[in-house]
């Protein structure tokens, strides 16, 4: 590029002469980021990466044999299956755990719903996703590990071994276990 170049001009002012054609695309892929589907973009089964497997897999090879391995890791990362609990979100932001997992929809080894509590958030594991049981995105209650919509629910273990899980439990004996439980 000539030395004298104007300092407003843009990446898009630029001919294709000007850059690599294979440098413009490690940059472009270098911007690849999971993002929220176009209706209920906070459910983990609408989340998409905007590009097929094949090309990922192509890119990080790409970008290995032009000796970029921190692209090459993130191209990687991004063809497999992500853990993509939802640790921070905004209107303008969104920041995800983009940790491999073995199986679609699980959820890392951080993310499990037991360690709910380490990032503040109801430790109920969310039996609403369809394969792995998510963390809760609520906050507890103070004086409970759950929010209050599953603090409602009874945590007694009955005589076959499940949990009774009914909401504002009736049985007089659960009733009478959470009042000790609470003291």
């Amino acid at each position: 590029m000539p030395a004298d170049t104007d300092s407003s001009q843009t990446d898009s002012d630029f001919v294709e002469d000007d850059f690599d054609v294979v440098d413009r695309v490690l940059l472009e892929a270098a911007r690849i980021r999971p993002w929220p589907g176009y209706i209920n973009g906070d459910s983990y089964g609408e989340w998409y990466i905007n590009a097929h497997t094949g090309l990922l897999k192509a890119l990080a090879a790409l970008a290995t044999q032009r000796n970029q391995p921190a692209l090459t890791s993130l191209l990687e990362q991004m063809a497999g299956h992500m853990c993509l609990e939802v640790l921070s979100a905004s209107e303008t932001s969104l920041d995800v755990c983009v940790e491999s997992v073995d199986r679609r929809h699980m959820p890392c080894p951080d993310h499990v719903p037991a360690n709910g509590a380490a990032f503040g958030r109801c430790n109920y594991a969310d039996l609403d996703h369809p394969f792995y049981p998510r963390m809760c995105t609520g906050a507890p209650v103070e004086g409970s590990d759950r929010c209050a919509e599953h603090d409602m629910l009874c945590r007694v273990v009955k005589k076959n071994g499940e949990v009774c899980g009914h909401w504002k439990c009736p049985t007089p004996a659960h009733r009478k276990a959470r009042a000790a439980n609470s003291r």
